[in-house]
């Protein structure tokens, strides 16, 4: 009987302990890091990987030559303003449980604050 009593124990211990274990892993899933971009006040359009034309806008990150064409809504929180140019704070989210899956990005953005918006022309090709 006390051995029944102390497998039992042990048992409930044991699936406890892996429960806490897989439930902290997840954070270790999501890597998060902040970055300086800025948006070029002119506009562009791309096509998304289904072949459809969308409104883009010129991204780089601070200290890059190099601009991007990204999405006017890939930064969450952010709206994009043509003939503005703008710096911004933003937190960059890369979730390993969605790497390789169809249908979307492991990486995602989020605005954190604005740091500079002001009026002026393409500054793209300066």
């Amino acid at each position: 009987m006390k051995k029944t009593h102390l497998y039992f124990i042990t048992s409930i211990l044991l699936a406890l302990f892996t429960f806490a274990i897989s439930s902290c892993s997840d954070d270790d899933d999501v890597e998060t890091s902040t970055m300086i971009v800025e948006i070029d006040s002119e506009s562009n359009l791309f096509y998304d990987l289904t072949g459809s034309l969308k409104p883009g806008m010129w991204v780089r990150e601070e200290g890059k030559k190099n601009w991007e064409k990204w999405s006017q809504y890939r930064i969450k929180g952010f709206s994009f303003e043509e003939g503005y140019y703008t710096k911004l704070q933003i937190i960059k989210k890369f979730d390993h449980r969605l790497e390789g899956q169809d249908g979307g990005s492991p990486i995602s953005y989020q605005l954190q604050k604005i740091l500079e918006k002001k009026p002026s022309e393409s500054i793209r090709n300066k």
